[in-house]
């Protein structure tokens, strides 16, 4: 509270230059201190390798910012730059720096023609949750470049199209999830009817490429992703929506046929405003992602979150989350069939609530608490955390 409470107090002596909704340019800043009970994601009575580092640490993120929104007849403009800093009272060597953006243009030939093009960069930490080494940083920077299109004579056949290039690059080399590149293209239709709701189907095909041919853990350098899914968007009454999306996808590496994959996945969000100030959100997913270790190539994560969400005041608001899942790994690896190690099944949950006051437009205060477990049939991987913050954000 000593780190936040300068940035907290202070929000009130700014009152007389706070932004207006409908300023071009705004400058932001924010401020978030977290108490984490088990930072690397260990299991009881493991401590951690790293220099100064313990179970439990601290952490201060702060960022200052600017944010452009300019709107020229049917064209849009908007530009997100922040630069942040993050810093641990006891892992210091986990400390970074970085800058990161999204730009976008809302293009428009006519009302009929319209889409984006977009570019982000944005650098994290590699979570702990599959990422074990306790002594060392691995950061993630991620650069997207996106251009799609809509286009529909008459709002109701949607012809829409893309094209995107990925860049993932890790600090460290994590082969489960290596660093890559990829490039997607995809086309589609969407039929929207005059209530709002529309259905859309989807194809996708994307060139990646690892950072290089592992010979050892039999994962190549080239591979390809084929993609089919159907979505959508249903709104059922006048306060409740649903939402639904159903896929399957197909996985080559190029190199080493072991690592070929396919598997469905898909979802369904129930959304209910039960009175004016309560909202009740149920999410039902499965999500299939490559998973690259000794034992699987790819990973399925079935889950189940439950959120409601009360409106106190305009001003104050208080949510609440339960999420339960399981996480299992399938496919193939170099080591099975030679050692009798399972493959692992993670169960995990995560519970918590968080509340947010804001008492001008531009200023923000958050408070947060979260509960997190997990048992898997790979005793190493078993953990449990809380998690405490505060958060203030202050736009001008």
């Amino acid at each position: 509270m000593r780190k936040i409470a300068p940035f907290l107090l202070g929000l009130f002596y700014v009152l007389p230059v706070l932004a207006d909704s409908g300023d071009v340019l705004n400058f932001v800043l924010g401020t978030n201190y977290e108490h984490d009970s088990n930072l690397f994601r260990l299991a009881d009575g493991v401590q951690p390798a790293g220099k100064g580092a313990e179970r439990s640490d601290n952490v201060l993120k702060t960022n200052v910012g600017i944010k452009i929104d300019k709107k020229y007849s049917l064209q849009r403009f908007k530009i997100d730059y922040a630069h942040e800093e993050v810093k641990y009272d006891n892992a210091k060597f986990l400390e970074f720096k970085s800058n990161n953006y999204k730009t976008t243009w809302l293009w428009a030939i006519t009302p009929s023609l319209r889409g984006n093009l977009a570019a982000s960069r944005t650098v994290d930490l590699v979570p702990f949750l599959d990422f074990r080494n306790s002594n060392i940083q691995n950061t993630r920077t991620k650069e997207i470049q996106n251009f799609d299109f809509d286009w529909s004579p008459h709002n109701v056949w949607h012809l829409l199209g893309g094209y995107s290039k990925i860049n993932v690059l890790n600090s460290q080399t994590f082969l489960p999830e290596t660093s890559f590149k990829l490039d997607i293209a995809e086309a589609g239709v969407r039929y929207t009817a005059d209530s709002g709701s529309f259905v859309t189907l989807k194809l996708r095909n994307r060139n990646g490429e690892n950072q290089a041919t592992n010979f050892a853990a039999f994962v190549g350098k080239q591979f390809t992703e084929r993609e089919e899914e159907l979505s959508v968007f249903w709104i059922l009454t006048g306060k409740s929506r649903l939402s639904s999306n159903f896929g399957h996808v197909k996985r080559i590496d190029e190199d080493f046929a072991i690592r070929d994959f396919s598997d469905y996945f898909g979802g369904v969000n129930y959304a209910w405003d039960v009175t004016s100030k309560i909202n009740l959100t149920i999410d039902l997913s499965r999500k299939v992602s490559a998973y690259l270790d000794n034992n699987s190539s790819f990973t399925v994560n079935d889950s189940l979150s439950i959120r409601p969400t009360w409106t106190i005041t305009p001003k104050i608001l208080l949510s609440a989350n339960a999420l339960v899942g399981k996480r299992k790994f399938q496919g193939n690896g170099p080591n099975i069939g030679l050692t009798n190690d399972p493959l692992s099944s993670d169960a995990y949950s995560i519970y918590g609530v968080s509340a947010a006051w804001v008492p001008r437009n531009a200023i923000r205060i958050g408070l947060n608490l979260q509960h997190e477990d997990r048992n898997s049939n790979v005793i190493s991987r078993d953990y449990s955390t809380d998690v405490a913050s505060i958060s203030g954000q202050l736009t001008f």
